[in-house]
């Protein structure tokens, strides 16, 4: 009505069509998609930056650990207090505070964040209406702990991966090692940001979402031994994950129900890979707020120190993150984990930090990936997992694990991999 009227007094019909048309180009921009974002505020930065004059190039160990508990999970305070406990030697644990550097995601993932976060249909109980035909991060701005959770979900690691983990399941008590090495392949279905077709490949019939498949190369017992699993789109559609016992000749089928079992007697489940592996809908989401943590975003592995039956590894890089903080509760009465409460980083929402408590909830586990921008094979950075520590602190266990990164964003993964004749190949 305002804008007739003012056609009316400027006697022009054409003049009403351009303002029209002005208020709707207003409109648009002020819609536009603000991404990437930076953890810090530009005031909240400076401040950071006068912490860090102090503190970057510190050595952080028992003697002065005390200092910067407030940006540590209690647990791990703890450990570095004590690290006689968890296999260390003389020198303890210890490690090293560098300055925050922002994580800057792909271009793919940038241009499909802009493209498909305005278009993303969200259902009445937080579901995702248009899921399998959306692509980057479908809420840059998250207003609850669902969101933030879909964010995380939305991570395609590059659209597909290939490296080689070696984790040995570390004993501290006895300081003995017992080494796993599993090359791994990653390929995903939809979510797509680096490889074409986007955002999903035309031709998946049976609905995929992701594709894994993992080689055993290490302990010698299970050589050979081979995996797949395949996540569907559908959340009431259960995984089909297929196990190749080498020193059997047998295949077996994993149930849903076995993904809780322990992984080859580690401090791992099946659903702890990423630290959840699992449909978004199989938990509920409190979000908590903000935490600042020092974690360890840009970490360069082969730096990384860990003598036989120690933990994990000493002369890491941690630098200061503020980390979006999500109580994250299974749906399942019988979960074997009472709550997860997960720190994401909110440059990449990748998990940073994970606190796991058990069905009384008495705290269990923390676990913390190490990460590092590495280039894919497109020619462009992007931030990955390379390493993982993970602590039982009831059975005073734990390990490590390294990931030798062996390719991200690759055109040459073979699909034929997550098929059950593809485990039966003789090698």
């Amino acid at each position: 009505m305002k804008v007739c009227a003012l056609s009316k007094k400027l006697k022009t019909a054409g003049m009403c069509s351009i303002l029209f048309l002005m208020l709707v180009s207003l409109t648009v921009k002020a819609a536009e998609v603000q991404y990437p974002v930076q953890a810090y505020t530009a005031e909240e930065l400076a401040q950071l930056r006068e912490w860090e004059k102090k503190w970057v190039g510190q050595k952080i160990d028992k003697s002065n650990i005390d200092q910067v508990a407030a940006f540590m999970p209690q647990s791990y305070v703890e450990l570095y207090k004590n690290p006689a406990k968890w296999g260390a030697g003389p020198e303890g644990l210890y490690f090293y505070i560098v300055p925050y550097k922002q994580i800057i995601e792909t271009p793919g993932m940038i241009e499909a964040t802009k493209k498909y976060a305005p278009l993303v249909k969200t259902n009445s109980d937080g579901t995702i209406a248009n899921y399998a035909e959306l692509a980057g991060v479908p809420y840059p701005d998250p207003k609850s702990g669902q969101e933030v959770a879909w964010n995380f979900d939305f991570s395609n690691h590059g659209d597909s991966n290939h490296y080689m983990r070696s984790a040995p399941n570390v004993n501290p008590k006895n300081r003995t090692d017992r080494l796993a090495e599993q090359e791994q392949y990653e390929f995903w279905f939809i979510h797509r940001t680096e490889l074409d077709p986007k955002p999903a490949l035309p031709d998946n019939p049976k609905g995929i979402h992701r594709g894994t498949f993992l080689h055993m190369w290490d302990p010698p017992e299970f050589i050979n031994t081979r995996y797949f699993n395949l996540r569907y789109v559908n959340p009431k559609k259960d995984d089909d994950t297929y196990l190749w016992y080498s020193q059997f000749r047998r295949i077996r089928r994993l149930s849903t129900t076995q993904r809780t079992d322990s992984v080859d007697g580690t401090d791992l489940i099946y659903d702890d890979e990423f630290f959840w592996d699992g449909h978004i809908t199989r938990n509920t989401y409190e979000y908590k707020g903000k935490k600042e943590l020092l974690c360890c975003r840009h970490q360069d592995m082969s730096k990384v120190v860990r003598p036989t039956g120690q933990l994990f590894g000493s002369n890491l890089s941690l630098e200061r993150c503020k980390t979006l903080v999500v109580s994250v509760v299974n749906k399942d009465p019988n979960y074997i984990y009472g709550r997860r409460v997960w720190y994401l980083d909110p440059e990449t929402y990748i998990i940073l930090w994970t606190e796991i408590y058990d069905e009384n909830d008495r705290f269990w586990k923390c676990f913390m990936n190490m990460t590092q921008d590495i280039q894919t094979a497109k020619g462009v950075s992007k931030n990955f997992i390379v390493g993982t520590a993970f602590a039982d602190f009831q059975r005073v266990h734990g390990g490590q694990s390294t990931q030798e990164i062996y390719g991200i964003s690759l055109d040459t993964v073979d699909r034929s991999i997550f098929s059950i004749s593809h485990l039966q190949k003789t090698y």
